[in-house]
């Protein structure tokens, strides 16, 4: 008995890029980029350069990580003006886990506590110096970016200008109290007649 299905010995070619492995169409898309940028064989090697330099950086451009954002909307105050008190503060807290970087843009957990608090603060009608305040009371004068001018962090303020003077002073030290060089001793009777006899000849 016949078969009365069609069997169509070629089969339909795959469409473009259907077929291929993920990783050969980004690297054939590269490619176009990169061909894109170069000039025509026998160009100028001047302009070839020009031409690598542009994909290069289009290439860096692309892999740059997006700025993130440590604020998430939960923490966002309704009212713009004391969320922008709170953001000017957040800026000027520092992070207790991090190295030299603001509350307003760490993504650590303790940072998030802070914001909230301070935004809890500035809700219930503190000042930002009282903010500022009730913070430094809990965490101390180190959680402040740039410490206050008092009593207690006046040697913090004082440290680099006694470094300097400190070095300043042992620079002039070492320079007045070492050895000054010899002064030239007078020629002797016998060296002058020597000299002057080379000099007649």
């Amino acid at each position: 008995m016949k078969s009365y299905v069609d069997k169509d010995p070629s089969p339909t070619p795959p469409h473009k890029g259907e077929g291929l492995p993920r990783s050969t169409v980004p690297l054939r898309w590269i490619r176009g980029v990169a061909a894109s940028f170069l000039p025509p064989c026998g160009g100028d090697g001047r302009q070839a350069r020009r031409g690598l330099f542009s994909f290069l950086l289009l290439f860096l451009v692309f892999l740059a990580p997006l700025p993130a954002f440590a604020v998430n909307p939960d923490e966002v105050l309704p009212n713009p003006v004391l969320e922008q008190r709170a953001r000017n503060l957040s800026a000027q807290l520092r992070c207790m886990v991090c190295q030299n970087q603001s509350i307003d843009d760490s993504n650590a957990e303790l940072a998030r506590d802070l914001r909230m608090l301070v935004r809890e603060r500035l809700a219930n009608g503190d000042t930002d110096d009282q903010v500022i305040d009730y913070v430094v009371s809990r965490y101390g004068e180190f959680v402040l970016l740039k410490p206050r001018l008092s009593a207690k962090t006046m040697i913090l303020w004082a440290t680099p200008v006694l470094l300097l003077l400190v070095g300043a002073i042992a620079i002039l030290v070492f320079v007045r109290t070492r050895p000054s060089q010899r002064a030239v001793a007078a020629l002797t009777a016998e060296e002058q007649a020597r000299i002057e006899e080379l000099l007649k000849r």
